[in-house]
């Protein structure tokens, strides 16, 4: 028995009812909320670090403030990448090599689907709207591809941006507070 052939024969004995039905679906709105929550996240540390960039590039003249400036560009900056990774679409195309679909591939996803013919999607989609856990089976992977995707990708470039922001301000404001105990 393949692998797809199990995981279809262990949704199968779930029975098709509205809480199984609620739970997925109010898993998956779940998901897109988050990403949807990433993505504001992300675009306030765009614009916040491209204002502060803007207001620093205009002290980098003032000797006294120059080492300060400088290490909070540079971590405003990385900041700023961090974040528009964070929010930049991640699309690869499937390229399907043979007829067989392979294991990961996600009959919800566009970016997967799309490489099928219109033929082959409804065929698929028909196949997997039979009432042998199919549709539970392509509910869940969907999911799963969601969750995965903003565990490893939005989130954490969004939390290394927000720590390279915070980091920027704290160090570039511990040189200057050595410098005013220390002097010159």
């Amino acid at each position: 028995m393949s692998d797809s052939e199990t995981r279809r024969s262990v949704f199968a004995q779930v029975p098709e009812r509205n809480t199984s039905d609620n739970i997925l679906r109010t898993a998956q709105q779940h998901h897109v909320q988050l990403s949807a929550m990433a993505d504001t996240k992300a675009n306030i540390i765009i614009t916040v670090s491209s204002i502060v960039l803007t207001l620093s590039l205009g002290r980098l003249a003032e000797p006294d403030l120059r080492v300060a400036v400088l290490i909070l560009i540079g971590f405003t900056l990385l900041a700023l990448l961090l974040a528009i990774l964070a929010v930049l679409p991640k699309y690869r195309p499937l390229r399907l090599q043979s007829e067989e679909l392979p294991p990961f591939f996600n009959l919800l996803f566009f970016g997967h689907f799309s490489e099928l013919s219109r033929e082959r999607f409804l065929a698929e989609m028909a196949r997997t709207m039979q009432a042998d856990g199919s549709v539970y089976e392509a509910q869940a992977k969907d999911l799963y591809s969601l969750g995965l995707y903003l565990a490893r990708h939005k989130y954490r470039y969004l939390r290394l941006s927000y720590l390279f922001f915070l980091a920027g301000f704290v160090f570039a404001c511990g040189e200057q507070a050595l410098r005013m105990l220390f002097g010159r």
